[in-house]
């Protein structure tokens, strides 16, 4: 008996030292991951943070002068260009939360209730979001210009579509093809959320005769509220994400410059510590911003599991 006990022990001892085939694999599933998250957002964040005090030789700025970065782009925020910026940015707040959002939501309710070709419609809406970017202003500005899809339309009409990208009409183009890239994908995520909806109640609903129009405004919206809380922030979050597209159709015209496209020109430079400091600034002063109306936002209704 006691030899047995201790051959047991024997057996238990032999199997620690080895590790299991199963942790290895799980190991080596996170690893990588893990790594690229600690140098590509831990190391990159934290490097940008140091970056805003230092000078633009990339040197530390003495203790007197620590928060010098800062205080310049405060400073910089009187200057009627810096503020034009500033105002271009704030447009795509309006553009995703208050005009897109609200239309696509309107268009994936009709798609919800499976009218006529609603499979066809999603396809046309999610289409420019699967495309890239490059790709879809190509194909977009193309249109406009000679021998371009819409070029004779707008030709018959005695309007040269070719400048519309030039002359003060420029913001309004950018705008246009937010809005088209951006309802696909607010279309697609509130469909989803939609299609999480009990049919029974929505059955139910329509016994007591409700109609359209209380349906979608006392069902539809409280259930898919968390879908619209959650596309209501990221639409606040164009204000700084917005870069690629002015850069693409417009370059770096001032009517049409965020403070995105802001950033990533003044990164291509040696003075990477005013771009980090501007990145730095918009970060403070939007996190409790963002995380208030995120809050306000879900106190208006209750979230349900269903």
């Amino acid at each position: 008996m006691a030899a047995a006990v201790v051959n047991n022990r024997k057996d238990n001892k032999v199997k620690r030292r080895f590790i299991k085939p199963t942790t290895i694999f799980i190991f080596l599933m996170l690893f990588y991951p893990c790594l690229q998250f600690a140098i590509m957002w831990f190391g990159v964040n934290i490097n940008s943070i140091l970056l805003t005090f230092k000078d633009k030789y990339m040197g530390w700025l003495p203790m007197e002068s620590l928060f010098k970065n800062y205080i310049n782009v405060f400073d910089n925020m009187r200057d009627p260009s810096i503020q034009k910026m500033y105002l271009n940015s704030l447009v795509y707040l309006v553009l995703n939360c208050f005009i897109t959002l609200p239309i696509s939501l309107f268009f994936a309710y009709f798609i919800f209730k499976k009218i006529y070709m609603g499979g066809v419609f999603k396809v046309i809406y999610y289409l420019p979001s699967v495309l890239p970017t490059v790709i879809l202003t190509l194909v977009y500005q193309s249109m406009f210009n000679t021998g371009g899809l819409l070029y004779p339309v707008f030709n018959a009409l005695g309007l040269n579509s070719a400048n519309f990208f030039l002359g003060g009409t420029e913001r309004w183009m950018v705008w246009i093809f937010c809005f088209w890239t951006g309802i696909g994908y607010d279309v697609m995520l509130l469909t989803a959320g939609m299609a999480r909806i009990p049919s029974d109640l929505l059955e139910s609903a329509k016994m007591d005769g409700v109609p359209p129009l209380k349906e979608f405004v006392h069902i539809i919206i409280p259930l898919t509220w968390p879908t619209i809380t959650t596309l209501f922030i990221f639409g606040m979050m164009g204000v700084f994400g917005t870069y690629l597209q002015p850069m693409l159709l417009t370059g770096t015209t001032p009517s049409t410059i965020t403070i995105g496209l802001q950033i990533f020109n003044d990164s291509q430079g040696a003075a990477l510590n005013n771009p980090a400091t501007m990145g730095m600034v918009c970060t403070l002063i939007a996190t409790p911003i963002v995380l208030g109306i995120r809050a306000l936002l879900n106190s208006f209704f209750k979230e349900v599991n269903f």
